[in-house]
C-alpha cells in the first residue's frame, strides 16, 4: 500500500508541471451524463414484449448509471407519467429505481409519443447546460393518439416540425430502439439521425439488452479496460473498477480471482464489494482495488466489459454515431492525468498506440478492416495525437478500438459508427386490387435535404430489358413509394435518381445504388443484397498433368521414371499415351480435306444448275437428264480421277494451297450461298426447308395452274408475305426449247437472286417497320415517358424532363401502371 501512495505521489508531482490542450480538441472539458429513459407501456407490448424484458434492461441501465450523472424515468401510453423522478444519481436514486422498474407494464390504451418527448426535455436550459443530454426512447408502435388515422397523422407531422426542432436547439441526443419491424421506423429514424443518435431493433431478449447497453455507451461513455481470456490489468491510478460479465450459462456463479489469488464470488462479504447478480449477467464494484491482473472465471459473452474510474484517462475527440457513405472521420486524442494533458516526451515515447476498425452488414459478422499504430518515438509537443480512418464506402456497422498501453497501464477506447446513404429505397410485399403488388419506398436519411422540394424518380429494368420510368409518389410522411407489378419471372433492377434542395439553399442531384431483386411467381421478390466484404475467389485446386516422355536415359533412371509416372497419370491418360506410342496409318488431313471440299464444290454447282432451271422454267426433263445414271457414273468417274491426281501430288507445304485442275466456278455458288445465310432463320418454313422467293410471273403461273379448294367455315388465317408462301409442286407444261446460256447470262442470273434475296428480307421486315413506325407516330409521347429501349443519355434527359414536370406539378398521372393506393 505505501508503494502504491508514492507511486501516485510521483505520478503527480510529474503532471502538475505538464501543459493542457486547448478547449474543443480530445483534451476538453468532459460533460457528466444526463440520461432520460421513457419506456412504451401500450397494449402492444403484451405482444411484442410478453415476459416484461423492459424491465431487466432498465435496472441494468441504473445500475451501470455513474455517481455525479442525473437520470429520470418516464412511461407512457395514452398519458406520460415519470416514474422515477429526474435528479441526481446516487445509491438512494438507484435503489428507489431498481424498484420502481418493476412496475413497468403494458396497460396503455395510445402510443402518445410526442407528448412523452416534450415532458422528457423538460428543465433543460441549451445556453447553460452543464450535462451531455440524452433520451433513450423505447417503444413497438406507431404515433397512435385517436382512432382518427388524420388526428395520427397531423401529429406525426407536429413531432417532426415541431417538437424535433426544439431537441435539436436543446442539445439533446435521441436513441431510439424498436421491439418490433411494426414500430414507425420511419419516425424513429428521423429523431435519431435528425440529432446524431443511435436507432435499432431488438427481436430477441438478447437483442434487447444489446442495443440498450450500446445506447448507454453513446450517452454516458466511461473508461474502460481490455478484458481478454486472461482477465484484465488494474494499475495504480484506478480508484474503482466495475466489472459487467455477461454469462453464456445463465447458472454458471462467476467468480473473480484478485491479483492476492483470493477469490470473490457474489456470496462473498466485503465493504469494498458490491456485487449485483441478475438472471443473465453479474455486474460487480470494487473499489480500492489491488494493482496487478484480475482473472474472471466464467465463460463470457463478448459484451463484457470493464470500466474504471481513475485519475488517468484516455480522452477522444468527439465522434458521430451516423456518417453518410464516402465520409471521412478525423480522430484526436490524449492521455491526462486529473484533467491536465500529458505532453511529456518521455513518459509518451514509452506508450504503444495502436487503432483497429472492424465492419460489416451487421454486428454479428465484424471483420478487420483496417489497422494502425502511431509514431510515439517523437511524439507531439503538445501530446495531441492525430490520425484520420479510411474511408466509409459501404452501407454497415463499424466499430473503431484505440488502446494505450503504457506498460504498467492500459486505456481501451470502443465506438461504434452506422453508415448510411443519403437516401435508401426498399421493397415490400402487399396486395392492391386483388393482385399481389410489390411497394418501392424511398426515405432520406441525410438532415440537410428539404423534403418538400425532392423529386424521385425510378426506372424499372425488367429481366428482358425492357424499362419503364416511374416517379415515386409523397407520402406525407417524408417518404416517397410506387407500385411495381412483375409480369415475368427473373431479374429486375431499381435505379433511383433524385434532384432536391439542401437547407442552404443548394441543387442537388444524386443516385441510389440499384435494387436488384428476383421475382419467382412461387416465392416472390428475393432481394440481392450487395457483400459488404469482397468474397476471395478460390484457388483452383491443382489438376494432374501427364508426366513428358521421358529422355533414353540409363536403365535404372528409366525404371524409375516410368514408376513415377504411373503414380501421376489417370488410367486413362495412360492408356492415351499407350495407344498413342503404336503409329497408324491415316489419310493425311491435308488429302481428305481437298477430297471433301472438291465434292461440296461440286454439289454446290449441281444445286445452283437445278435452282437457275426452276427460276427460268427450265425443262423438267433436261434437269433429269442432269441426274441421269450416265451423268451420275461421269461425275463419279470424274470424283475418282481427280482423287488418284491428289494421292500423286507432293506434300501440301510444297505446293500452291489452290489445286490447278480446281474449277473457279465455285465461286458466284458461295455467293449464293451467303444470300441464303442472310435470310435469317425467320425466313424458314417450320418444317426447316428454305422458302424460296419468286418473281411475279412465276406466281402468276402458280396461280393459273392450282385449284383454288372450296372455303372451309373457319376464320382466315392472316395474310402472309409473299416471302412466306409456299413453293407448291405441279405438274409443268412442255417447256420450250431454250437456248444455251451464255457466261453473262449466268452472271445475270446470280445478280438477280442476290436482288431478289434482299427484296424478300426488305418485303419481309416492311410490314413489321410500317406498323412501328403507326405505333410510334400513335404512342411516341408515352414511348419516352416510360424509357421503353432507350439509350443512357436519351433515357437521363427523359428522367430529368419528367422531374422537371414535377417539379412544376405536383398532381402527375401515372405511366403505365395503376396508382399506388393512398
Amino acid at each position: 500500500m505505501m508503494f502504491k501512495r508514492q507511486l501516485l505521489f510521483s505520478i503527480l508531482l510529474v503532471i502538475c508541471c505538464l501543459p493542457s490542450v486547448s478547449e474543443g480538441q480530445a483534451g476538453g472539458p468532459v460533460l457528466p451524463p444526463d440520461v432520460r429513459l421513457v419506456i412504451d407501456v401500450s397494449g402492444s407490448m403484451k405482444l411484442n414484449d410478453p415476459n416484461y424484458l423492459r424491465q431487466p434492461a432498465v435496472e441494468l441501465l441504473v445500475q451501470l448509471l455513474p455517481e455525479g450523472s442525473k437520470a429520470g424515468i418516464w412511461t407512457f401510453g395514452r398519458w406520460v407519467n415519470m416514474l422515477v423522478k429526474h435528479q441526481k444519481v446516487d445509491d438512494a436514486w438507484r435503489e428507489r429505481a431498481g424498484s420502481k422498474s418493476g412496475q413497468i407494464n403494458s396497460l396503455g390504451m395510445f402510443t402518445n409519443i410526442g407528448e412523452a418527448l416534450e415532458k422528457a426535455v423538460y428543465g433543460i436550459d441549451p445556453a447553460n447546460n452543464k450535462y451531455r443530454s440524452s433520451i433513450i426512447l423505447l417503444t413497438d408502435g406507431m404515433v397512435d393518439i385517436s382512432k382518427d388515422r388524420e388526428v395520427n397523422r397531423r401529429e406525426w407531422r407536429r413531432i417532426v416540425d415541431e417538437v424535433l426542432p426544439r431537441l435539436e436547439d436543446a442539445g439533446v441526443v435521441v436513441h431510439t430502439i424498436a421491439l418490433s419491424d411494426n414500430a414507425d421506423i420511419d419516425l424513429l429514424n428521423k429523431l435519431s439521425l435528425s440529432t446524431d443518435g443511435i436507432s435499432a431493433v431488438a427481436y430477441s431478449a438478447d437483442d434487447l439488452m444489446r442495443i440498450f447497453l450500446k445506447a448507454f455507451d453513446a450517452s454516458a461513455p466511461m473508461e474502460q479496460v481490455p478484458l481478454t481470456e486472461e482477465g484484465f490489468l488494474i494499475d495504480a491510478s484506478v480508484e474503482e473498477f466495475t466489472a459487467l460479465i455477461f454469462r453464456k450459462n445463465k447458472k454458471e456463479l462467476t467468480q473473480i480471482v484478485g491479483p492476492d489469488q483470493k477469490v470473490m464470488t457474489a456470496k462473498s462479504s466485503s465493504k469494498y464489494v458490491k456485487w449485483h447478480r441478475a438472471a443473465k449477467y453479474d455486474l460487480i464494484t470494487v473499489k480500492q482495488p489491488l494493482q496487478g491482473r484480475w482473472q474472471v472465471l466464467s465463460e463470457m459473452d463478448p459484451d463484457s466489459r470493464i470500466t474504471v474510474v481513475s485519475n488517468l484517462n484516455l480522452r477522444v475527440s468527439a465522434l458521430p454515431n451516423n456518417i453518410l457513405k464516402g465520409q471521412q472521420e478525423s480522430v484526436s486524442l490524449v492521455l491526462q492525468e486529473d484533467g491536465a494533458t500529458i505532453a511529456r516526451e518521455d513518459f509518451l515515447s514509452l506508450m504503444d498506440i495502436s487503432a483497429e476498425l472492424i465492419g460489416g452488414k451487421d454486428e454479428f459478422d465484424l471483420r478487420e478492416l483496417w489497422s494502425q499504430t502511431l509514431e510515439t518515438t517523437y511524439p507531439p509537443t503538445n501530446g495531441v495525437f492525430d490520425f484520420e480512418l479510411p474511408r466509409f464506402n459501404k452501407e454497415g456497422i463499424y466499430q473503431l478500438t484505440i488502446t494505450v498501453d503504457g506498460k504498467s497501464f492500459i486505456r481501451e477506447f470502443s465506438h461504434q459508427f452506422t453508415t448510411r446513404q443519403p437516401f435508401s429505397a426498399d421493397l415490400k410485399e402487399g396486395v392492391s386490387g386483388g393482385q399481389v403488388s410489390y411497394t418501392l419506398t424511398a426515405r432520406v436519411f441525410d438532415t440537410d435535404v428539404v423534403v418538400n422540394d425532392t423529386k424521385i424518380v425510378a426506372t424499372i429494368i425488367s429481366p428482358s430489358g425492357r424499362k419503364k420510368i416511374r416517379p415515386l409518389r409523397a407520402s406525407g410522411l417524408d417518404t416517397w413509394t410506387t407500385t411495381i407489378r412483375p409480369q415475368s419471372e427473373g431479374e429486375y433492377i431499381a435505379k433511383i435518381k433524385i434532384r432536391g434542395k439542401n437547407e442552404d439553399g443548394g441543387d442537388f442531384e444524386q443516385n441510389i445504388d440499384p435494387i436488384r431483386f428476383n421475382y419467382s411467381i412461387g416465392q416472390g421478390f428475393i432481394e440481392e443484397d450487395e457483400p459488404f466484404f469482397e468474397e476471395e475467389e478460390p484457388e483452383p485446386e491443382p489438376t494432374e498433368e501427364p508426366a513428358p516422355t521421358p529422355e533414353p536415359v540409363e536403365d535404372e533412371e528409366e525404371e524409375s521414371d516410368v514408376e513415377e509416372k504411373d503414380v501421376s497419370e489417370t488410367p486413362e491418360d495412360a492408356k492415351d499415351e499407350a495407344g498413342s506410342e503404336e503409329p497408324q496409318e491415316e489419310m493425311p488431313g491435308w488429302l481428305l480435306y481437298s477430297v471433301l471440299g472438291l465434292s461440296n464444290v461440286l454439289l454446290f454447282g449441281l444445286g445452283f444448275m437445278l435452282f437457275r432451271k426452276i427460276l427460268r422454267g427450265g425443262n423438267n426433263e433436261e434437269i433429269l437428264d442432269q441426274f441421269s445414271e450416265a451423268n451420275v457414273e461421269q461425275e463419279v468417274e470424274q470424283a475418282a480421277e481427280a482423287e488418284e491426281e491428289l494421292e500423286e501430288e507432293p506434300p501440301m507445304e510444297d505446293i500452291d494451297p489452290v489445286a490447278d485442275d480446281i474449277d473457279p466456278e465455285p465461286e458466284p455458288v458461295r455467293e449464293v450461298t451467303e444470300t441464303f445465310d442472310e435470310l435469317g432463320d425467320d425466313d424458314l418454313d417450320p418444317e426447316g426447308e428454305m422458302e424460296m422467293p419468286m418473281d411475279d410471273d412465276l406466281m402468276a403461273e402458280v396461280e393459273e395452274v392450282v385449284e383454288e379448294p372450296e372455303p372451309e367455315p373457319e376464320p382466315e388465317p392472316e395474310p402472309i408475305s409473299s416471302a412466306e408462301t409456299e413453293v407448291i409442286e405441279m405438274p409443268m407444261e412442255e417447256p420450250e426449247v431454250e437456248a444455251p446460256v451464255e457466261e453473262e447470262d449466268s452472271m445475270d442470273a446470280l445478280d438477280d437472286l442476290d436482288q431478289m434475296a434482299v427484296d424478300a428480307e426488305e418485303a419481309s421486315e416492311a410490314p413489321v417497320e410500317e406498323e412501328e413506325e403507326e405505333e410510334e407516330d400513335m404512342v411516341s409521347a408515352m414511348l419516352k415517358a416510360q424509357g421503353l429501349d432507350l439509350a443512357e443519355d436519351e433515357l437521363d434527359d427523359a428522367i430529368s424532363s419528367l422531374i422537371d414536370e414535377l417539379e412544376n406539378d405536383d398532381s402527375f398521372e401515372d405511366l403505365g401502371e395503376e396508382p399506388p393506393e393512398e
